[in-house]
């Protein structure tokens, strides 16, 4: 127990060592309307299937989950009020009497039994399906739960808290309502109106469980994909806030009078691989494509000194769990990329088709520079260019050779692995079918650790096996930025595990300065 509740703490630490913190002058005032400019197309509001970090700034818009992070990135009660374990098996959850959803159903543990029992269920295509898999939901009473793991599993209640495990009305889904489209929680906005890949318009709800909550009276959400226009939106004041500031505008922003910069590192660029698709199918491919990469030319040219290079795993080396031995797991080396080609059989001139979001500066960028890259082993790479939906319907079909994508760190602990590369994770793996048994044993075996050192030797072994599988190219570190105009009150930026969270985790406490 001991260990146990000394892993938690050094989890929790970690997060909170990953705060950003800034105090806002003046007394906070409720009312007002905040605009919020997005990055991404958001085409669907389903509380439980990422789609991108605009999503996740909407999911926590209108659901709440069991736990969650607040802005010192500490984890607190949310519509559970409090939780015990003895073993990191069994958890039982006294949950929050009173809680209505925004259609006026009553909260309870049968809505919480059906939100988990949906994550795990496959024909869901949950986010979270892998890191929730084989837990028993049971109903104690009204307001109790009891969740049972096949093995202990320290990581839970960091899951519990991921907005990809919100609640919804279990009476709601009885109608079968069109969760894309229409949301029903608990949370702290409701959704008025929703064009999908257009706009969202949210109003305060009234009946808040935390008393005092929201401050603002509306959000306006407009999806701005274009950089220039996202920028311009918030220097012509049109919005009052944008989020993926481009790289290029950051340090230009943080000089203009007006405007407040925050940012923090946390994401990384990658080349998500078909594992599927020939020549792909062959790790010594893959391998090849991360010696090929100039990721020091990417850093420089997409993201202008607000990025640094990944030779290795995505671990922090504030982590932990971080392994300076696999550090250096890759360098630039086109020789050998072209021996490791040549290994596996691949012809001079072998076409694939990379897939890249166009919406964002950095994806172009990054795939420009690998284009060419490639091209210099032998390897043609025709670009694509999508839009944010597209890139979202390939990577759930399996239908791309490989693409550029960047990622959040999603957990704070190395359990993210399965989240990246579990077999049953609908995020990378299971759309293509990617299996690897190495990787499945040490996940489960990671998980079930409680204590601290025991589980760095098994992460240990875990990053060697992706580095030698190599199912993605990890390209680099990068910044994340928000901007906002100074009439803006209440938000801090996180970093780490809660980059693509704080918007969301700062929206009930948020205010206009007027």
């Amino acid at each position: 127990m001991k260990r146990l509740l000394a892993l938690l703490a050094l989890v929790s630490s970690l997060v909170f060592a990953l705060a950003v913190p800034r105090s806002d002058a003046g007394q906070p005032m409720s009312g007002g309307t905040l605009r919020y400019g997005m990055v991404t197309e958001v085409s669907s509001l389903d509380p439980h299937v990422y789609v991108g970090s605009s999503w996740k700034v909407l999911n926590a818009a209108f659901y709440d989950t069991l736990l969650a992070f607040n802005q010192d990135a500490r984890l607190v009660p949310a519509l559970a009020e409090s939780w015990d374990t003895s073993d990191a098996k069994t958890y039982v959850l006294k949950l929050r009497k009173g809680v209505r959803f925004h259609g006026g159903e009553p909260f309870t543990a049968r809505d919480v039994k059906y939100s988990l029992e949906r994550v795990m269920d496959p024909k869901t295509g949950a986010t979270l399906r892998e890191n929730l898999l084989g837990t028993k939901v049971t109903v104690v009473d009204d307001f109790t739960i009891r969740l049972e793991r096949p093995t202990p599993d320290a990581t839970l209640l960091n899951v519990l808290a991921m907005p990809e495990v919100a609640i919804l009305s279990s009476e709601w889904m009885k109608s079968d309502p069109n969760v894309k489209v229409k949301a029903n929680g608990t949370g702290p906005f409701i959704l008025k109106d929703y064009e999908p890949g257009v706009r969202a318009v949210a109003e305060k709800n009234p009946n808040y469980f935390r008393k005092g909550q929201p401050l603002l009276d509306r959000l306006e959400f407009r999806m701005i994909k274009n950089d220039d226009a996202r920028v311009n939106a918030l220097r012509t004041a049109a919005v009052d806030m944008i989020e993926f500031v481009p790289w290029k505008d950051i340090d230009n922003l943080k000089r203009q009078s007006g405007i407040r910069v925050e940012a923090s590192g946390g994401a990384f660029m990658n080349l998500w691989i078909n594992t599927k698709k020939k020549p792909l199918d062959d790790p010594r491919v893959r391998r090849a494509l991360a010696f090929a990469v100039d990721r020091e030319a990417i850093s420089k040219a997409a993201f202008f000194g607000h990025g640094s290079p990944l030779y290795g795993p995505p671990t922090s080396p504030d982590s932990p769990y971080f392994n300076k031995d696999l550090a250096n797991a890759f360098s630039y080396d086109p020789q050998k990329a072209k021996a490791l080609l040549k290994e596996a059989g691949v012809p001079e001139g072998q076409e694939l088709e990379l897939l890249v979001f166009q919406g964002l500066g950095i994806y172009t960028s990054t795939a420009q520079i690998v284009q060419a890259n490639l091209m210099q082993v032998g390897i043609n790479a025709r670009i694509k260019l999508v839009e944010w939906a597209n890139v979202v319907e390939s990577k759930n079909k399996g239908a791309y050779d490989f693409m550029v994508y960047g990622v959040n760190v999603k957990l704070p602990d190395p359990d993210v692995y399965a989240y990246y590369f579990g077999a049953d994770s609908s995020y990378w793996a299971s759309p293509i079918g990617f299996r690897d048994e190495t990787i499945e044993t040490l996940v489960k075996k990671g998980r079930a650790l409680t204590d601290t050192d025991a589980r760095k030797k098994v992460y240990a072994e875990l990053e060697r096996r992706v580095i030698e599988v190599s199912p993605w190219v990890f390209i680099n570190w990068r910044d994340q930025a928000q901007a906002y105009r100074d009439s803006v009150q209440g938000y801090k930026q996180l970093g780490g595990a809660l980059s693509e969270s704080g918007p969301g985790i700062a929206l009930p406490v948020m205010w206009i300065k007027r």
